[in-house]
């Protein structure tokens, strides 16, 4: 039924500005896509080679920040980093060496309009593909290791010693074996996660979406927070642990004594097997549950 103001005359209906301007931006978004698929957009994207090697012989600590990649680490024959880049976007990486520190790093702004993320967009992988990057470490003790990958594999062959280190995994596979640190922090955005064989003193384990697996390993303190999926630890445990699961199931194998801990919290969906929660216990373990299941047992 038609309006009409307070003179008479008809009020006409009119479009929202804010509607008008979605639509416009549904049409360039579709005109892009079909442009992208019909065009042949290798012409326009420019890749290099980059090769590095680093002395050791004042490094300390490391330093990696990779975009889109897959990566292997592992140990070097000699006594000097050696790092290969196959296919990387032009101009987005630099190393450094100062202060006791070397580092890869992303230059932030031409990552983020040449490549950031845009390597996984189905129709596009073959335009875009990830960057190949072997780092080799030569043996010994380090302060600091922080790696962080936005999207891809991350793998770690040999074992790293460190004071600290730092894995943050935005989306993909990290697989590791043989990390030896007083202190680590697992961050894993997407994907899976395998850790054996490793010596992570405190630990802070956070998994986002997907599944987290640390065998025949040894831990401290202990913080395991899980979003969505699945936590598995078997690992030695000589310290407090904080276990929060949102969505999914955490199983966890202690090997020790059951009398060594004793547990405080969440009743609904946990269940421990042959833990005495002794009152004489060197450990707590603060358990918090939200819907799925917790499982403790003790080998």
């Amino acid at each position: 039924m038609a309006k009409y103001d307070a003179m008479g005359d008809r009020v006409q209906r009119r479009v929202p500005i804010a509607v008008w301007i979605m639509l416009l931006g549904l049409i360039i978004s579709i005109v892009g896509v079909i442009w992208c698929v019909n065009t042949d957009l290798k012409k326009y994207i420019k890749s290099e080679n980059l090769s590095k090697v680093q002395e050791i012989s004042d490094i300390k600590d490391l330093e990696f920040e990779f975009d889109s990649s897959t990566i292997d680490i592992s140990r070097s024959s000699d006594n000097n980093i050696h790092v290969e880049i196959e296919n990387a976007p032009e101009g987005v990486y630099k190393f450094d060496a100062q202060d006791g520190k070397f580092s890869i790093h992303r230059k932030k702004f031409v990552s983020l309009i040449k490549w950031s993320g845009i390597s996984n967009i189905p129709f596009l992988k073959d335009i875009y593909p990830q960057a190949k990057i072997s780092v080799k470490i030569p043996d010994g003790q380090y302060g600091k290791i922080s790696i962080k990958n936005t999207a891809g594999d991350l793998t770690i062959t040999d074992a790293l010693s460190c004071e600290e280190i730092e894995i943050d995994n935005g989306v993909g596979k990290l697989t590791a074996n043989g990390i030896k640190a007083n202190r680590s922090e697992i961050d894993n955005g997407v994907g899976e996660v395998t850790l054996k064989n490793c010596d992570l003193g405190d630990a802070d384990v956070d998994n986002g979406v997907g599944e987290v697996s640390i065998t025949d390993s040894t831990l401290k303190k202990t913080e395991l927070d899980n979003g969505v999926g699945e936590i598995n630890l078997s690992a030695e445990v000589n310290g407090d642990m904080d276990i929060d699961n949102g969505v999914g199931d955490i199983q966890i194998k202690l090997k020790g004594d059951a009398q060594d801990y004793k547990f405080k919290g969440d009743d609904d969906g946990v269940k421990i097997k042959g833990s005495k929660d002794s009152d004489d216990a060197k450990y707590k373990v603060k358990l918090d549950n939200g819907l799925g299941d917790i499982k403790i047992e003790f080998e």
